[in-house]
């Protein structure tokens, strides 16, 4: 999934994979097969502030935010029931 992410009115385009995504949306209780995108997005513009040296380290900045986020067995369970 592509997104294009505004930090401190500055844009950063990202790409993660569908099942970061997916562990995302439930960590942040998205309704289930709704487009999340735009608040995806939005959620990752605001944990990335401030923006601080250039985009490279913005990206490795998010990747690291977005670990820390899913980086839990009982979401990960969670996601898998849910699709099925």
């Amino acid at each position: 999934m592509k997104l294009q992410l505004f930090i401190d009115s500055k844009p950063l385009e990202i790409e993660i994979d569908d099942v970061v995504a997916g562990l995302l949306a439930v960590r942040l209780d998205l309704p289930a097969n709704a487009d999340s995108q735009a608040a995806l997005a939005r959620y990752l513009s605001e944990k990335g502030a401030p923006w601080i040296l250039d985009e490279d380290h913005m990206r490795r900045r998010i990747l690291r935010r977005l670990i820390l986020d899913i980086a839990d067995p009982a979401l990960v369970i969670r996601h898998l029931m849910t699709e099925e």
